[in-house]
């Protein structure tokens, strides 16, 4: 459950506040704008959850900007770039001065993505839920397609109550992003707390309701458990392999069913099973396929994860050492009895690499560049490889080349520029680095340790 904390209306706020709002929205009226800014400036600092002021300063700023477009050009990032380090290490220590700072940046620039985000950060932890949402919005108009902007963005819609809307957001983003874990838990999350809030649970929880005005009757409830108890259990699969046996022996070459038994047993964790039927598949079909193959390999390794989690220490251990050389192996035959299958390739490099076998490594990513879905990864990969050699001027080329072929801000251009950071760092090219560094900083300052990293910086240079 969301905790939803609101803000003070125009009646709620002091007398000195309110008549600086009142004298501000009469400069806006008038088109003094210089001074109606002031005005709310002051209104704001007696009272920082003043939501009503804080919307109309930010219409004050975008006719401001509107009339000063030239200057705004000229002078509007620098100002906003010199900010915002300050107001990142206020928002560690005093969000209602991160929220001062971020005013300031937005002054010059109220369409800057990194001040209505400060803003937006120090809104949320100073609980004033109505203004991160706002912020978020904004930042939403120009970073729509952004994972991370899109998750807070549900975050804050859910602190501000609207939870319905957050889950149908963020359900939208998990279909883009099917296995990212974050993303997914979020949306779970969400969902659940839907699911409280209109059954009326969250009253219940909270001693407002009685459990039986919320659930009409006791066959409600019965109805409720089951269906909760049904996505958890596996008494459909069971019944769904019962049901498909039965058909198979009327139709015994149906490969469809074939796979079906096979994706249920290993649902099942009956392992040897479910391989059985993937190499009846391949006998069915007359001939190996890549994907029945792979599916193979993956249930070997998840009886492997499964038998690791039921044992002692010291037997895991061995376990998994043995589950690395499985895995190594298996993936090495079928990258060379399907060459052409560059994710099989790309695959292989992965555990190369992981295995410190950095050669072989180099090999596997450069093949895999063939394919344009594995192409940036493996010039990533191959970057640190020649990184781990020492080869630290091949692996910054290579790490730019790949940054040169993304457009999009996304999780994978932030690792591109770490990695490239570091690689510049550990050339003592400092200066280099600390821009790719920044330039992750002004996305996601949570990232790894580059907060510390920029901080540091700055702190320096003071």
């Amino acid at each position: 459950i969301y905790l939803v904390v609101s803000e003070k209306n125009r009646k709620e706020v002091p007398p000195q506040a309110r008549e600086y709002f009142e004298k501000g929205l009469a400069a806006l009226r008038k088109d003094n704008l210089d001074y109606a800014t002031k005005l709310f400036e002051q209104a704001l600092r007696r009272e920082p959850g003043f939501f009503e002021c804080r919307e109309a300063l930010r219409l004050n700023q975008f006719k401001r900007v509107s009339k000063k477009k030239s200057l705004f050009r000229m002078f509007g990032k620098t100002t906003s770039s010199s900010l915002l380090p300050k107001g990142q290490l206020a928002l560690k220590k005093n969000p209602i001065e991160a929220i001062n700072v971020a005013e300031q940046i937005l002054n010059d620039d109220p369409y800057s993505v990194m001040g209505n985000k400060l803003l937006a950060e120090a809104s949320s932890l100073a609980g004033f839920s109505k203004t991160a949402v706002f912020s978020w919005d904004l930042v939403m108009k120009q970073q729509s397609d952004d994972k991370f902007t899109i998750m807070n963005y549900c975050k804050a819609l859910a602190a501000n109550g609207e939870v319905a809307k957050a889950e149908k957001v963020c359900g939208d983003l998990a279909k883009t992003y099917p296995r990212d874990q974050e993303v997914l838990q979020l949306s779970k999350n969400l969902t659940a707390s839907l699911t409280l809030s209109e059954g009326g649970y969250d009253k219940v929880a909270s001693g407002e309701a009685d459990y039986r005005a919320v659930l009409k009757d006791e066959d409600e409830a019965v109805l409720l458990e089951q269906e909760n108890r049904r996505s958890e259990q596996e008494s459909t699969a069971e019944r769904l392999v019962v049901e498909y046996e039965q058909k198979l022996e009327g139709d015994p070459s149906n490969l469809k069913i074939i796979r079906s038994l096979a994706e249920l047993y290993c649902r099942l964790k009956q392992f040897d099973r479910s391989v059985e039927y993937y190499e009846r598949f391949n006998l069915t079909n007359l001939r190996s396929d890549a994907a029945i193959d792979r599916a193979i390999v993956d249930t070997r390794l998840k009886k492997y994860d499964w038998q690791i989690a039921q044992v002692d220490q010291d037997n895991a251990a061995q376990l998994k050492e043995e589950r690395n050389a499985f895995e190594m192996e298996q993936i090495q035959l079928l990258s060379n009895t399907y060459p052409s299958d560059l994710a099989l390739r790309y695959d292989l490099g992965l555990l190369q690499l992981a295995a410190g076998e950095i050669t072989p490594a180099i090999q596997s990513f450069q093949r895999a560049q063939a394919n344009p879905h594995r192409e940036i990864p493996s010039l990533m990969n191959i970057g640190r490889c020649f990184a781990k050699r020492g080869m630290n001027d091949m692996a910054a080329s290579t790490l730019q080349k790949a940054l040169d072929k993304k457009e999009v801000m996304d999780d994978e251009k932030l690792e591109l520029h770490y990695e490239l950071g570091c690689v510049l760092s550990a050339m003592k090219r400092h200066d280099e680095s600390i821009e790719q560094f920044k330039a992750i900083y002004e996305k996601n300052i949570g990232y790894r340790d580059v907060a510390e990293r920029v901080d540091a910086y700055y702190e320096n240079l003071s």
